[in-house]
């Protein structure tokens, strides 16, 4: 569906501040110039620099473009390995900090370099395929139902076609946009680095730039590693509605409930959604801006594909389909946000270009209902339903067709075939790219090892720690046989049951508020916290002065009562989200933990025992006890609205 997934949950923050809040050819000549640093792609320690390039190199008069990259060292130095080459695994995504993650975060970068290459096209280099009024349009294809699918497709590739005459006029040549160019662009820096040899690494999209590589460039390969491998002649369109399928069907059989068919409970909700849309507020990824959505059930389908990507958010998913069953519709909005987020990952007008020339030649036709039968004497013939659609591939073809894109070359459009050790991952719930095709692919490549991870989705590496254990292992040794260094059903995350928290849409919009460092959404619990701890220590000390000097202490201790159950509401609060979402990462997409709507109780032993304060008699002790009362009252609001009220 849309873009790619930023569903992973900062778990350690997350954690603390909920809990406290409830309480990214053949090879032309190339150069490289040195560039003003890269904090975007790399780290401080990176080596960055710019590619220059044909923009076509099958066009003579072509101009040259610009992509930089980065080299990222060996976090132990001397590197004992060959440089590992990657770009972003999504078409039309950025190179943003996948240096650092795949050096640091998943460990590749131990005993190699991490080289980094942008995307010709990008946002990063120049010139690009940005084409606002395509993203526009696409972003309005998805969060509206005004049209048909077919016409919100053509209206897109009228605006591609402004867009890339636009593009003409200033000296642009669109046909370089594919994966043999990008391909030429990767072997052109290995030469202009100057490395004699390098390991090919590429996950979703940039796998089939990767397995071009290896076969343009075999002597500057020395291996090749693919996560969620879809090849280049691989009719895409077609695999994303078997992957979902499939992927649905893994799912109600996990569920451990008899007849459970969540490919079917997926299409009655869409249908639903398609006579009544669903309708909330939702910020605009690439504006800033909120504004009002309305989803039918072709978008509702493509949002449940992007979903399943991320184990941990499929665990929640059997969840949100037995509340939108029972027409609680408003369970679906912090999906929603989901969403949009994957929608604002990718640069459109270069994704449309790209997929028009390489992609869409192989694309089968959209699914249709199968054709009913006769009606028997005296029956009504029964009309049949065709399925709901993916609306990234239907909106592309009528985008493609009418902006008059004609396909690409066909030199890649065969099974990948090289002989460099080759090591291939897959997720066996990738709803995306099926592990069946991957391993199917692994077939024409002699010598390659294919490893299925259970439970895992697209893109393994980022889905399970056993896959990226997995590729760290066979990167310190390239060919060695990896298939049981760890245990494949890592990824698997147990479903989430209503039994098991209390439900709740809103919790989700408090995490996000912390991912986002909006602390003003923040402010009512961040008042209320540090009120309390002010408080505290200002009791403490009272306290002990008062102790050394021998005063009665009676009702000034009672008058802690207050901060006390401010804090440890807190503290029990940091604890029990910490807890619920280490086994469950993304459970404050539903709900809290089912004792949470408990911890009110401390909240409203704190607000009574203000009374006490008042009792102190002094006018200090007034003026707290007064700030106290409104300062509890609005922290209970808050957590009423945010956890007891249904939503």
């Amino acid at each position: 569906m849309i873009g790619t997934n930023r569903l992973r949950l900062r778990l350690p923050l997350v954690a603390l501040v909920v809990g406290m809040t409830l309480a990214f050819g053949a090879p032309g000549i190339a150069s490289a110039a040195d560039g003003d640093g890269c904090p975007e792609i790399a780290g401080s320690d990176a080596d960055c620099g710019v590619l220059t390039v044909p923009e076509n190199r099958l066009n003579p008069a072509s101009r040259t473009i610009d992509i930089p990259y980065a080299v990222i060292p060996a976090r132990v130095q001397p590197a004992t390995g060959t440089p590992v080459i990657a770009l972003a695994p999504g078409l039309g995504e950025s190179a943003e900090s996948l240096g650092r993650h795949l050096s640091r975060d998943l460990g590749f970068g131990t005993h190699r370099d991490i080289v980094v290459l942008e995307q010709r096209g990008g946002q990063a280099s120049t010139p690009t395929l940005d084409c606002p009024g395509v993203t526009r349009t696409w972003v309005d294809a998805f969060t509206s139902t005004d049209d048909s699918l077919k016409a919100e497709g053509t209206a897109v590739g009228i605006e591609l076609s402004d867009c890339l005459a636009e593009f003409a006029e200033a000296g642009g040549d669109s046909n370089g946009y594919t994966i043999a160019q990008t391909a030429a662009d990767v072997v052109d820096l290995r030469n202009t680095l100057q490395i004699p040899a390098w390991t090919l690494f590429g996950s979703g999209w940039s796998s089939k730039v990767m397995s071009a590589v290896a076969g343009l460039d075999a002597a500057g390969s020395d291996g090749v590693l693919l996560d969620s491998l879809s090849p280049a002649a691989a009719d895409t369109k077609a695999e994303a509605y078997a992957a979902l399928n499939a992927s649905l069907a893994e799912l109600s059989s996990r569920s451990g409930v008899e007849g459970t068919d969540y490919a079917k409970t997926v299409a009655d909700l869409a249908a639903g959604f398609d006579d009544d849309p669903f309708t909330g507020p939702v910020t605009n990824p690439f504006t800033g801006k909120q504004r009002f959505v309305e989803l039918d059930g072709n978008d509702f389908v493509s949002l449940v594909q992007q979903l399943l990507t991320d184990p941990a958010v499929t665990s929640t998913l059997p969840l949100l389909f037995d509340r939108l069953e029972d027409g609680d519709s408003g369970a679906l909005a912090p999906f929603v946000v989901l969403g949009a987020d994957a929608l604002g990952t990718v640069d459109w007008g270069q994704y449309l270009v790209s997929t028009c020339l390489d992609q869409k030649a192989s694309w089968s036709a959209d699914p249709v209902a199968p054709e009913a039968a006769a009606p028997a004497e005296g029956e009504e013939p029964v009309v049949p339903v065709d399925p709901p659609l993916l609306v990234t591939y239907s909106l592309a073809d009528a985008a493609c067709a009418q902006a008059g894109i004609s396909p690409a070359a066909t030199e890649l459009r065969a099974a990948p075939s090289f002989t460099q050790p080759t090591l291939i991952l897959a997720g066996s719930d990738d709803p995306i790219s099926p592990a069946a095709s991957a391993e199917a692919a692994a077939g024409s490549i002699p010598g390659s090892q294919f490893v299925s991870f259970t439970g895992a989705g697209h893109r393994v590496v980022d889905t399970s720690a056993c896959a990226a254990k997995t590729a760290v292992a066979w990167l310190d040794k390239p060919g060695d046989d990896v298939s049981a260094v760890c245990d494949h059903d890592d990824a698997i995350t147990p479903i989430v049951t209503a039994s098991s928290i209390h439900e709740t849409s809103r919790a989700a919009s408090v995490v996000r508020a912390v991912d986002d460092l909006n602390w003003f959404e923040l402010l009512i619990p961040l008042i209320f916290l540090g009120f309390c701890a002010l408080w505290l220590v200002g009791w403490i000390i009272t306290i002990i002065v008062r102790g050394i000097q021998r005063e009665r202490l009676g009702l000034l201790i009672a008058s802690g009562i207050s901060p006390v159950t401010g804090l440890v509401f807190g503290a029990v609060a940091v604890l029990g989200m910490q807890a619920a979402m280490s086994a469950q990462p993304a459970v404050a997409l539903v709900g809290v933990p089912s004792y949470f709507p408990y911890l009110g109780i401390l909240l409203a032993v704190g607000l009574f025992a203000l009374i006490v304060v008042w009792k102190l008699g002094s006018r200090g002790a007034a003026l707290l006890a007064s700030a106290g009362v409104l300062v509890w009252l609005g922290m209970l609001a808050w957590f009423a609205w945010i956890v007891l009220v249904p939503s």
